[in-house]
This record gives C-alpha cells, sequence and structure tokens, in this order.
C-alpha cells in the first residue's frame, strides 16, 4: 500500500532576477511547447529561460537558480521525475518549488510526480487560466498574475 506524498508547504521566493522579475525554468523537450511557455509566461511578467532536456537543465541550474521550476514527465534520456529527484538532492536547490507538467494525468501519474518532490501538478493540454491557478501558491504575496 502507498503512503500519500506529504506535500512540503509552498515557499514563496522573492524573485532573484536582476529586473525583479520571477526567474521560472521551463524544461521540456518539445521545442514548441517552450516558446508557447515562454510567449504566455512572459505575459505574466515572468523572466523565462528554457531548456530542452535534462542536461541542460541542470547546466541552466549551475549558471543560475531558479525561482520556480516547470518540468515535463516524458523526455528521453532522463525523464522529469528523476531530474526532480537529482535537484532534490543540491542543497543550494531544495525550497525551489517545481510544478509537474504532463500529458500523463492519471492519479497514479501525479501521485508519483509528489512522491518524486514536485509541489504541484499540471495537466496538458491547459489553459492561461489553469496555468495562472497552478502558478499562483508560489508567488510572493501580493503578485498578481
Amino acid at each position: 500500500m502507498a503512503v500519500a506524498p506529504k506535500l512540503r508547504q509552498p515557499i514563496l521566493r522573492v524573485p532573484s532576477s536582476s529586473n525583479g522579475k520571477l526567474r521560472v525554468l521551463v524544461v521540456d523537450d518539445e521545442v514548441a511547447f517552450g516558446n508557447v511557455m515562454r510567449e504566455v509566461l512572459d505575459s505574466f511578467g515572468m523572466d523565462v529561460r528554457l531548456a530542452f532536456g535534462a542536461k541542460q537543465a541542470l547546466d541552466e541550474m549551475r549558471r543560475e537558480a531558479p525561482d520556480l521550476l516547470m518540468v515535463d514527465v516524458m523526455m528521453p534520456e532522463v525523464d522529469g521525475l528523476s531530474l526532480i529527484r537529482l535537484v532534490q538532492k543540491e542543497p543550494a536547490w531544495l525550497g525551489i518549488p517545481t510544478i509537474v507538467v504532463s500529458a500523463r494525468t492519471g492519479q497514479a501519474d501525479q501521485h508519483e510526480a509528489l512522491f518524486a518532490g514536485a509541489d504541484a501538478f499540471l495537466a496538458k493540454p491547459f489553459t492561461a487560466d489553469e496555468l495562472r491557478k497552478a502558478l499562483r501558491p508560489f508567488l510572493p504575496s501580493g503578485t498578481d498574475l
């Protein structure tokens, strides 16, 4: 019998980018999806970085840690849940809120994402309003989307 994951309290982070915007790293192997996410998140006033695989994501995080991580599950080589587990092992990255964004939307998939260390799960496809709702718990108080 599986034990329900213990959800971490979201850490409301003060934006760390020099321009005062919340820095978001989107990790997805689909370039078109990444570009759409960049446009939408940019319209929300966020500083968006893209990575098209786990290795590129880790390299990007070593250069500049994000305030929020959005990760697809199904990626070649290293899947998104394995990436989240790797991120969780790095003390400098502990507490970075992580949202899993996936087309695998079954209840077991959502539980697996939470067990891996994700803070939230957003099922693909989603609307801009659904994305806003998923982001709100991780934004500093008073931030409006």
